[in-house]
């Protein structure tokens, strides 16, 4: 089952500097078999902040690509997040969730623990 992927700041990262195979296979299949990615801003924002210069263009290039989809966090949604943080003060994780939610997809990640937290209905894709 490869229906889409949210991805959070790990699976970013991990696509951006090549760390592993799996994310960039899974985000290969996914764009394939015409799913897609969804993207949370916010997440996006904090893989900039880390990410080395030299691998961003990669990213860019991903983030440009069909089927893939840059979620932002609008006024609308700081609501519905921020009851899901309940306290918590991990904005990328609740937007990560909120997306999950949203699309149903699998969050590809390696903090499913901490994101599942937050619901334990969402579906993780763990990255080895």
């Amino acid at each position: 089952m490869i229906p889409g992927r949210v991805l959070d700041v790990s699976a970013l990262v991990d696509v951006a500097v090549a760390k592993t195979r799996y994310s960039r296979h899974v985000v290969a299949m996914c764009l394939y078999r015409g799913g897609g990615l969804c993207v949370p801003s916010t997440a996006l924002a904090a893989v900039y902040s880390i990410a080395p210069l030299d691998t961003q263009a990669e990213l860019f290039d991903l983030l440009m690509g069909p089927g893939v989809t840059i979620d932002d966090l609008s006024a609308g949604k700081a609501p519905d997040i921020g009851e899901l943080l309940d306290g918590s003060s991990d904005v990328v994780a609740g937007h990560v969730v909120w997306c999950a939610r949203n699309t149903r997809w699998p969050v590809l990640t390696d903090r499913g623990d901490q994101l599942s937290l937050l619901d334990p209905r969402i579906m993780i894709d763990p990255i080895p």
